[in-house]
């Protein structure tokens, strides 16, 4: 498991519920900001597509009336005798450099001043003649009298069409005398009816205004911007918005110049230098004319811009008035959830006397309700066991010290009697003296639990009544570590150890032997160890000793016997130390042949007062 995961705190119920209605409020407000967003900015941009494409389509076709009328106009000198007649004079190479009269210029200018009357878009009107001469509507002072026509830039359109109206993108004509400014034209070629031979040219020029009236009379977007061009990609007109740069215009031309001219109304959407635009082109086939609009999609988005912010704005209060209703629900719901988890708290480390307020009928009040009649039978369940398993050990006890009491009275009569018969001396009244002293310590003291230093006395004087039956073969030695004598231990522990060392180990032995009594400290224990150099026991002897201890019956293998000569003794200090203590607190026996024998009891040390006497009435 990831050590993050393993250390990190859990969520409680309380965060989990306000999470749960914090996102049933933000998703579904969210999802429909989003759909109310998306779907707005779709019929927006769809209704502007369709509007733009409507007004480029009122554009095309306002044009081409214009420009239908400019070529009607073109066809007016063909069918003007008086017009035809003047060019025929001037057509040939013989009257090269040759001026009309001034009755020719006259009438024809008349005739071409007709011809631009109540047409604003009309710049000038000129015929130019075979040999050059230029008849127009401009006064003589503002235009050449003589023009190479056939070396400007614009005629080989014309003679290329062969008759038919051209139209001509913005250019310089070279035959205005001080006019720099730019225009585009009609003209064609003036042909005699009959032969068909070329007499001249009609070329209308056109202002640039044109295209300004005819957008605002389309009413078209101000944010958006138009190019005007025709198949070749010939820009007529562009208009562009006012924060475009330079270098965005270029690069919008660019794409309106990629755009198909032949199609008809068409909606693009392209992306340039990182922008997005909205393309509305439409084609006119007569003229050969493409209007192209593009529109940036920001400026499309403005009046969604404030709906977003809106829906955002009434998003956040929502949001807010939902958080704070979600943490009141939450909080209500769950404290009733907190306060009982913290009384199972208190049930878990012991104290029963626990009940939880039960303050409706839902299933939180069912569970409060539980939970009180649970502890309260817990309560009852766990004193009852309590005190009943008190009152167990408490018979145990009472039983296994029944079983040492009469036995050890028993072998400490029969030992004096033994020195009575013997001997007839005042020994008898040491030996007296200090079986009564055992008595008394037996008697007298209620308590499981006494002190080390009274139950050393208690030993001593059992030493004593057997050294005066034994003499000099039996030697003992104390050794006790200093500041233990007041570390409680089980009654009649030493007697019985030292006993089995005296009968078993040293008693049939004509040299006798040593008996070690130690009391030392081992980390929070206390250990104490009776130990002789007796006779000792072998190894399966000293298996069946354990078993015994542990209150089995074990066959020996390999022809061993059962030890069963002083088991009983030992095996109640072993169930008196378990019964006591705990099942870590036991006693140890080890030895060998000849070697005598170890008995470690293991006692759980400890500092303070105990008052000995009471140990389990707490």
């Amino acid at each position: 498991m990831n050590k993050s995961n393993k250390h990190r705190k859990p969520w409680s119920l309380r965060s989990k519920t306000l999470l749960i209605f914090l996102l049933l409020i933000f998703i579904p407000l969210s999802l429909q900001g989003i759909a109310t967003y998306v779907d707005f900015s779709r019929s927006t941009e769809q209704r502007t597509a369709d509007y733009s494409a409507q007004l480029v389509e009122q554009m095309n076709a306002n044009l081409d009336r214009t420009l239908m009328e400019m070529q009607r106009l073109t066809l007016m000198p063909l069918y003007d005798s008086n017009v035809l007649n003047i060019l025929r004079k001037y057509s040939g190479s013989e009257s090269s450099k040759k001026q009309p009269s001034v009755d020719e210029r006259s009438n024809l200018q008349l005739y071409i001043a007709s011809m631009t009357f109540d047409r604003p878009e009309i710049d000038s009107i000129q015929i130019f003649a075979g040999n050059g001469y230029t008849f127009s509507s401009k006064a003589p002072s503002a235009i050449s009298a003589f023009s190479d026509v056939e070396e400007q830039s614009w005629y080989s359109r014309v003679k290329e069409a062969d008759g038919a109206w051209v139209l001509i993108p913005p250019h310089h004509p070279s035959y205005y005398l001080e006019d720099a400014r730019v225009y585009f034209s009609v003209s064609r070629l003036i042909r005699e009816p009959n032969t068909n031979r070329t007499l001249g040219v009609v070329k209308i020029d056109l202002k640039q205004t044109l295209f300004g009236q005819i957008i605002n009379n389309a009413k078209f977007e101000d944010q958006g911007s138009l190019v005007v061009q025709n198949s070749g990609h010939e820009l007529f007109y562009e208009k562009s918005t006012a924060n475009s740069s330079s270098e965005e215009t270029r690069q919008l031309l660019d794409a309106a110049g990629s755009l198909k001219a032949d199609a008809e109304t068409a909606v693009h959407r392209l992306r340039i230098n990182g922008k997005e635009y909205l393309i509305i082109s439409d084609y006119s086939a007569y003229s050969d004319i493409s209007i192209i609009s593009y529109i940036p999609v920001v400026s499309l988005l403005k009046e969604i811009r404030e709906l977003r912010n809106f829906t955002v704005g009434i998003g956040l209060i929502s949001l807010a008035l939902g958080s704070g209703l979600a943490a009141y629900f939450s909080y209500r719901l769950t404290r009733p959830l907190g306060l009982l988890m913290k009384k199972m708290r208190l049930v878990e480390l012991g104290n029963f006397k626990q009940s939880v307020p039960v303050v409706s009928g839902d299933e939180l009040g069912r569970l409060s309700s539980g939970f009180n009649r649970m502890v309260e039978e817990i309560d009852r369940l766990v004193h009852e066991v309590y005190m009943l398993g008190l009152k167990e050990k408490e018979a145990e006890l009472a039983a296994l010290q029944s079983q040492i009491n009469p036995h050890f009275i028993y072998n400490t009569l029969e030992s004096i009697s033994m020195l009575a018969r013997q001997r007839n001396n005042d020994d008898v009244s040491d030996m007296v003296t200090s079986l009564g002293r055992l008595i008394r310590n037996a008697v007298q003291q209620d308590g499981t639990l006494i002190p080390l230093g009274q139950e050393l006395q208690a030993a001593e004087s059992y030493v004593r009544i057997q050294e005066m039956r034994l003499g000099p073969r039996l030697r003992t030695v104390f050794d006790i570590e200093e500041g233990l004598e007041l570390n409680p231990v089980p009654k009649l522990v030493l007697q019985p150890l030292i006993e089995n060392a005296i009968v078993h180990g040293i008693d049939d032995s004509e040299q006798g032997g040593t008996i070690w009594i130690s009391a030392v400290r081992f980390h929070d224990h206390m250990l104490l160890i009776v130990r002789d150099d007796g006779r000792g026991m072998s190894e399966m002897d000293l298996d069946s000793l354990r078993h015994s201890l542990n209150g089995t019956v074990t066959r020996i293998p390999n022809g061993g016997t059962e030890y069963q000569g002083h088991g009983v003794a030992l095996r109640n200090i072993q169930q008196r130390l378990t019964l006591i203590f705990g099942s870590e607190y036991d006693l140890h026996v080890d030895g060998s042949p000849g070697q005598g024998m170890s008995f470690t009891l293991t006692i759980p040390l400890t500092d303070k007062e105990v008052l000995y006497d009471t140990y389990y009435d707490s």
